[in-house]
C-alpha cells in the first residue's frame, strides 16, 4: 500500500503541478491523475511529453476517475457519447503508467426498483470496464453505506461490500478487471466487518479510501458528508482495516476522504500536511 494524495477528496481544488509539489513535500508516494492538465501537455506537445512530465515527478499514479455518463439519470445517447472520452482518458492513463480507474454508486433510486436499476446500469458499466480494461486498467466501484442516505430513496440499491462484490463479478465477467473501491466509512456504516476483507482476493480491491466516523453516532446515524480525519475519533477500527488489507496483499493507493468542514477550511497545504501525518500514524 502507498500513501496517495487527492486534494479534491480533502475539499481543496489545486492545479496539478501544485498538487505534485505538495505531495512530494509532505511524503506522499502517489497522486491521482489530473488528465485535464496532462492532456493539455499531450495536446500542446506529445503523449511522450506528458509521460516524461509525470515521470519526472517521481510519484506513482493512483487512479483516474471514470467520466462515463452511466447513471440512471443519463440518457442512452449521453452514455454512448461519453465513451469516446473514456477511451481517450484510458489511453492517456495507460501511457502514464496508471493501472486503476474508479467510480462510485448511489445506494438507492427514486425512479427504479432494484432489478430495473441493475438492468439499466450493469450493461453500461460492463462496457466501461471492458473499455478501460483494453488499456490495462482495473476498474473499482465504490458502494455507499450510510442508512441515513439510503432512507432518502424510494428504492434501495447496492450498499454493502458483499452486494458490490457480486455486482463487480457481473460487471467484470468478460474483462476480468472489476473490483471494489473500498472505503472504511462505508464498510462501517453498512455494518461490515474488517474480518470480511480477509475473504477477498487481492485483485478484488482496486482502490482504498480511509477516514473516521463521528463520535456519539451509531452506524445507523452516521451522515455521509460528515466524517473525521482518519484515526481522529477511533470509532472506526482503522488498524484492523489496514491489517486485513495487508493480509490479503493489497498493494495499491490509500487516499483520505474525510468530508470534514474543518479540513476544507484549512489552507490547502495545512490540510495536506495533516493528512500525511494522520496516515503515517495509522499505516
Amino acid at each position: 500500500m502507498f500513501k496517495n494524495l487527492n486534494p479534491g477528496s480533502l475539499g481543496h481544488n489545486l492545479p496539478f503541478d501544485q498538487t505534485v509539489t505538495l505531495a512530494k513535500k509532505h511524503g506522499f508516494s502517489g497522486v491521482d491523475l489530473d488528465l485535464g492538465y496532462l492532456g493539455q501537455i499531450r495536446q500542446a506537445q506529445s503523449l511522450q511529453a506528458a509521460h516524461d512530465w509525470f515521470s519526472a515527478t517521481g510519484l506513482r499514479p493512483g487512479a483516474i476517475s471514470v467520466g462515463a455518463k452511466w447513471r440512471e439519470g443519463d440518457s442512452e445517447a449521453d452514455f454512448e457519447a461519453s465513451l469516446g472520452q473514456v477511451k481517450s482518458d484510458a489511453q492517456l492513463a495507460q501511457a502514464l503508467g496508471c493501472t486503476r480507474a474508479t467510480t462510485w454508486m448511489m445506494p438507492g433510486s427514486n425512479k427504479h426498483p432494484f432489478r430495473q436499476h441493475w438492468a439499466l446500469v450493469a450493461p453500461r458499466l460492463m462496457r466501461v470496464a471492458e473499455l478501460v480494461g483494453e488499456h490495462g486498467l482495473a476498474f473499482g466501484i465504490e458502494f455507499v453505506g450510510p442508512a441515513t442516505l439510503r432512507a432518502k430513496f424510494k428504492y434501495d440499491f447496492i450498499h454493502t461490500m458483499d452486494a458490490m462484490r457480486t455486482f463487480c463479478a457481473e460487471i467484470g465477467k468478460t474483462s476480468n478487471n472489476t473490483g471494489l473501491l473500498l472505503d472504511c466509512f462505508h464498510l462501517y456504516t453498512a455494518k461490515g466487518l474488517n474480518s470480511d476483507i480477509n475473504f477477498l482476493d487481492p485483485q478484488e480491491v482496486v482502490y482504498v479510501h480511509v477516514n473516521d466516523a463521528k463520535a456519539g453516532r451509531t452506524e445507523e446515524t452516521q451522515i455521509d458528508q460528515e466524517r473525521e480525519m482518519v484515526g481522529a475519533t477511533g470509532v472506526i477500527d482503522i488498524r484492523g482495516f489496514f491489517d486485513a488489507l495487508k493480509r490479503i496483499g493489497y498493494d495499491g493507493p490509500v487516499a483520505v476522504e474525510p468530508f470534514n468542514q474543518a479540513v476544507r477550511d484549512m489552507p490547502a497545504e495545512d490540510a495536506i500536511r495533516l493528512t500525511s501525518q494522520a496516515l503515517d500514524r495509522v499505516m
